[in-house]
């Protein structure tokens, strides 16, 4: 019996030592890695810090791509927005159910903590006073909030002033020199004087208005639901002699785009539209169809135009991204799945696309270079030439930089 049993554990014995021989495992260690070619798209998938969420430097390095810094609040992040190169996160705190944290965008650090009421209805807007003034006049930040514009010492976090307005605010604050520019649920466009602090113009439009109003110099350009962009005066609304309407044939659901002398429209009635300013009315210079309705604001370089295309007619909607020449609004390129422009450059574009993927392409023809997987992160936005990566439960939030 004894004999028996020990031939059997023998036998067994052998067969295990003769299949761990036969594994793979021990065979591929010393295999070299095959080079990636030059012009292969690469994908890299988060595998992430010690806790298993976000991006190591070791991750993207491979990319051109390094981890510029990492932020992490103690609480979940509830929203978060890019302002003049920095980012502001709502959060809270053990004191505060809600507060606005300035994080500066070239190191990561905190700056200031400053408490809210709410969430914020809209996204902040940050001021910069011109540079033969600058040295008096520190950047001011406008949140809304309860009806109400605040405006923040963007340096320390110090409230400056509050105005109560008596009429329903639709969009942020565009914010000029002198004077703030809003949107209300009641059609209308609304000038707030920053030294008097109150209304001290209306512009009534045939629509609802709820994308932010764009600056440029002393005029306004304001869209509206009624398919009607309309420049005004900052400081005075409209006036006749220096003031216009150019009308689409959609709804005007996006802010402008001003680059150089040439305002850029984006509009329901699937054109992109590019005017200039020619005082007392406008001038176009091209207006380009491409099929779907536009449902972002253009995004500029000198050379191209790129805006996101979207059809809701389809139980999935549809999305694409359009590349147009900035000359005459001739069509360069298209890609489907494209859900927001982050980053462009005269040579590169960076977008994300439905599958959560950050994906980085020629500007020229679309050519796709390298993709990020950021699936599993909760929102992506752009800060310059990086990306800003937020894990909302985790309160983390990373700087991603490209390199080259």
């Amino acid at each position: 019996m004894i004999s028996r049993i020990s031939q059997s554990l023998f036998a067994l014995l052998l067969l295990v030592s003769m299949l761990s021989g036969c594994s793979g495992g021990g065979e591929t260690r010393n295999e070299e890695a095959k080079p990636m070619s030059k012009n292969e798209v690469r994908t890299i998938r988060s595998a992430a810090n010690a806790d298993g969420i976000g991006f190591t430097k070791e991750d993207v390095a491979s990319m051109g791509l390094d981890v510029g810094w990492q932020y992490r609040h103690s609480a979940p992040v509830i929203q978060t927005f890019v302002e003049n190169d920095n980012i502001y996160i709502v959060s809270s705190t053990s004191d505060y159910p809600y507060v606005l944290i300035k994080i500066d965008g070239q190191t990561g650090l905190p700056r200031w903590t400053y408490p809210l009421k709410a969430r914020l209805e809209f996204a902040p807007s940050v001021y910069v006073y011109p540079e033969e003034i600058r040295s008096q006049n520190a950047d001011e930040l406008y949140i809304v909030e309860l009806g109400s514009i605040y405006c923040i010492d963007d340096q320390y976090g110090a409230p400056n002033f509050t105005i109560k307005c008596d009429f329903p605010i639709s969009t942020g604050v565009s914010p000029g020199q002198d004077s703030l520019i809003l949107g209300g649920f009641d059609m209308r466009a609304y000038g707030v004087s920053k030294e008097d602090r109150f209304v001290s113009w209306t512009f009534l439009t045939g629509g609802g208005v709820t994308a932010d109003a764009v600056n440029f110099a002393n005029a306004s350009f304001v869209g509206s639901e009624d398919g009607n962009v309309y420049k005004l005066i900052q400081s005075a609304g409209f006036i006749r002699s220096d003031c216009w309407s150019y009308e689409t044939m959609g709804s005007i659901e996006h802010s402008p785009t001003v680059f150089g002398d040439r305002i850029y429209v984006s509009s329901r009635d699937t054109k992109i539209h590019c005017l200039s300013d020619a005082g007392e009315e406008s001038f176009l210079h091209w207006s380009t169809p491409t099929g779907k309705p536009v449902v972002s604001s253009p995004v500029v370089t000198a050379a191209s135009v790129y805006a996101i295309l979207r059809d809701d007619r389809y139980s999935a909607p549809v999305t694409e991204l359009v590349s147009l020449d900035t000359a005459d609004g001739s069509e360069r390129w298209r890609k489907a799945g494209v859900t927001d422009v982050l980053h462009t450059s005269s040579r590169m574009i960076s977008f994300l696309d439905a599958s959560g993927k950050i994906v980085s392409c020629s500007a020229s023809d679309g050519e796709e270079k390298w993709s990020l997987d950021t699936a599993d992160c909760d929102e992506v936005l752009s800060l310059s030439s990086a990306f800003v990566l937020v894990y909302d439960a985790e309160g983390l939030i990373q700087k991603i930089t490209v390199r080259r």
